[in-house]
């Protein structure tokens, strides 16, 4: 199968994962943490197939956890291998490249100063994961107050035996909204 049938097949099981289908009794490959992010085992590189939805779960949810405490640290490094050289995210100010992403949060005029995440809601088929939810945060962008409540869908796919994130989307909660999970 070529790269391109590959990524077409990915697109076509996230398009099924995003309207809420799943695929469950799938090979497993084994993962370990390793300073937040994941190396594969000798037996996980040379398994083939797609990735247990549960580990899939907890390594995700343990990612986005790790992400938030990166954005309020500035850490670079994490940062850097957080987002896949493709990646493209969207929210209120347009769309943005893994380049314009890192530029931006890392920049000394944006500011986090807590990120809490809740509702948070995890699938995965084959190499792809989504993780969907919701993130109280206190930040600031040019010294305006942007704190809020925000409504978030990040992607990812598993390469090169970790997960990095393919594209994200991110909308404002206004006050008066509830969260309808």
């Amino acid at each position: 199968m070529s790269r391109s049938d590959q990524r077409l097949t990915s697109l076509s099981w996230l398009t099924l994962l995003l309207l809420g289908g799943g695929c469950s009794g799938s090979p497993e490959h084994v993962a370990q943490e390793n300073h937040g992010s994941l190396a594969p085992t000798a037996s996980a590189a040379r398994a083939a197939g797609t990735l247990n939805p549960d580990r899939a779960r907890e390594v995700l949810i343990r990612l986005e956890q790790a992400y938030s405490k990166a954005l309020i640290t500035k850490d670079r490094a994490f940062l850097e291998s957080y987002y896949a050289p493709d990646f493209r995210g969207g929210n209120w100010m347009g769309f943005w490249t893994k380049s314009t992403m890192l530029k931006a949060v890392l920049d000394d005029r944006y500011s986090v100063r807590s990120m809490d995440l809740s509702n948070l809601q995890v699938r995965s088929v084959g190499t792809i994961g989504t993780v969907q939810g919701v993130s109280t945060e206190v930040t600031m962008i040019n010294g305006k107050d942007t704190s809020g409540r925000w409504s978030f869908t990040d992607v990812f796919e598993f390469r090169g035996g970790r997960w990095v994130a393919i594209a994200s989307h991110t909308s404002e909660l206004k006050p008066d909204q509830p969260d309808r999970s």
